[in-house]
């Protein structure tokens, strides 16, 4: 195509959003909990993203990761923004703006621990996978992870013809101009066709519970999701057929949680796919007992296993730290097989062990030695279980942390200042997980201010009224506006009291 942008929406900037699974210590973790070796993180590691929106996430994993991150993003507003926000860190990020066909072609290209790309798969021509797959090829060294997000099928059958019929819509309206502007017109045509009730919501009854669904969002995430050019849903199997171009097979999901059959399958269903020899047919097959709509995909470009013994030991030999008080994770959560009651006797245990000594990370070696626990094997479920929540999370070794630390201070820094005049960035880069932490605007402005100026609720809760106050900004609470200047400091000082007591120590045992 002529256009520079290759029919992908370029009409407004992507979202600020932040996603662990491109980092490359989570997909470390990810490949362990499986048994396969992957990459140390030193100082001479290299790491890309490709297609980083913002630049939020390799910002986030190029400060706190040790060694070199690089990437590229053709649009020209994220490739700005990556790039001030490395510059701020000193992380060394390299960020180009420049389309996969170039890119592909540098001959400056270092050979890469990991490249990951978030949703970028599925809203690509076919030609630009194959660049994909042509700097995977060149780039990924052996034993390097590619990590590779994408609307699949079968699960996205039903819904398909709606995404369609947006795009369709959008594509001959004559719309053009920012995401709003387009997106509300195809909106409001799709909510009118589905009230005028087409025959082919009796073959797809959720079709009207999609479109509620997807009508709540962002209109720049759904412009960017819906109204480019490029869609192609494909099933797992012509992804790894794809993948195996680069010489990458599948390795893990970058989802803890399937590591563990029996909250995935029914016993039947496991009975089925235990009898399938071929792996790919295996994971294939498994999309449609779940109906998976997105895959979260790790390949790797010659896999090694380490044995059974070996990946316990590993496993329970990482730190783990706690990302939340013991007493705030649930102890039941929803599976594809339903809802799961934990037994919370023992998982209390657990994140209490890790909530000692002001949340210092720890590995559960250290557990071992104080609890009685007939079988060893019996603690990798509730790691992974527990990992997978976001309630707790792997860390780095102590030289990684050390190596990231001044890296993270600065971006973080940077990030606080941005808080007073904005909530786009709601993560700051942590050196002991190597990975993003959500932290509002407030809890920035907390953090900017503790570090600064005042280390009480009332000092916190002035100085930040002074920061509303000048831009001309009140608070709400109940959805309705706090007026007089005393009833907005008092609400602030609450939350800074909340700050103080329960985010604060958590932050700092995280680096923040």
């Amino acid at each position: 195509m002529n256009s520079w942008n290759e029919g992908y929406f370029t009409k407004s900037t992507y979202t600020y959003g932040y996603y662990r699974e491109l980092s490359p210590n989570f997909m470390r973790w990810c490949l362990l909990i499986k048994g396969i070796v992957a990459p140390e993180l030193t100082e001479e590691s290299f790491h890309c993203e490709l297609g980083f929106g913002q630049g939020i996430s390799a910002n986030i994993h190029a400060a706190a990761t040790p060694g070199t991150y690089f990437g590229t993003d053709f649009n020209p507003a994220h490739a700005n923004l990556a790039n001030e926000l490395a510059k701020t860190s000193k992380s060394g990020a390299k960020f180009f703006e420049e389309s996969f066909e170039e890119f592909s072609k540098r001959e400056d290209l270092p050979q890469f621990d990991s490249i990951g790309l978030h949703g970028i798969w599925s809203w690509i021509s076919a030609e630009n996978r194959r660049h994909i797959m042509e700097i995977a090829r060149r780039h990924l060294k052996s034993g390097g992870m590619l990590y590779n997000s994408y609307n699949c099928l079968p699960g996205w059958a039903p819904a398909a013809p709606l995404r369609e019929l947006l795009a369709i819509y959008d594509r001959y309206s004559g719309k053009s101009g920012a995401a709003r502007g387009r997106v509300e017109p195809a909106l409001k045509f799709a909510e009118e066709m589905i009230a005028a009730k087409p025959a082919y919501m009796n073959l797809a009854p959720n079709f009207a519970k999609t479109f509620d669904h997807i009508k709540k969002h962002d209109p720049d995430y759904l412009a960017h999701e819906y109204l480019n050019l490029d869609w192609d849903l494909m099933y797992f199997a012509d992804v790894s057929e794809i993948s195996q171009e680069a010489k990458l097979d599948f390795a893990a999901a970058a989802i803890p949680l399937e590591a563990i059959e029996k909250l995935n399958f029914t016993a039947q269903a496991s009975e089925f796919l235990n009898k399938i020899d071929n792996p790919t047919v295996k994971e294939q097959a498994a999309d449609y007992f779940i109906n998976r709509q997105f895959r979260k995909d790790i390949f790797v470009r010659g896999i090694r296993k380490i044995s059974p013994i070996e990946r316990i030991d590993k496993i329970l030999g990482t730190r783990y730290i706690l990302m939340t008080p013991a007493e705030n994770v649930p102890m039941k959560f929803n599976t594809y097989v339903g809802e799961v009651n934990l037994p919370a006797n023992y998982y209390r245990s657990i994140l209490e062990f890790l909530q000692e000594d002001s949340y210092r990370p720890k590995n559960f070696n250290e557990y071992l030695q104080r609890n009685t626990i007939k079988d060893i094997r019996n603690l990798i479920e509730p790691i992974i279980i527990l990992v997978n929540g976001n309630h707790i999370m792997p860390c780095q070794s102590e030289s990684a942390v050390q190596l990231v630390k001044k890296n993270c201070e600065r971006l973080n820094a940077h990030i606080c200042e941005r808080a007073i005049f904005e909530s786009a960035i709601n993560f700051l880069a942590s050196p002991i997980t190597g990975m993003g932490v959500p932290v509002n605007r407030f809890q920035q402005i907390f953090l900017s201010q503790y570090k600064n100026v005042g280390k009480t609720a009332d000092e916190l809760a002035a100085k930040t009224w002074q920061i509303f106050y000048r831009q001309g900004q009140r608070l709400f609470k109940d959805g309705k506006a706090i007026e007089s200047p005393e009833e907005n400091i008092s609400y602030i000082k609450s939350m800074a009291e909340g700050f103080l007591r329960v985010q604060l120590p958590i932050f700092e045992a995280l680096g923040l």
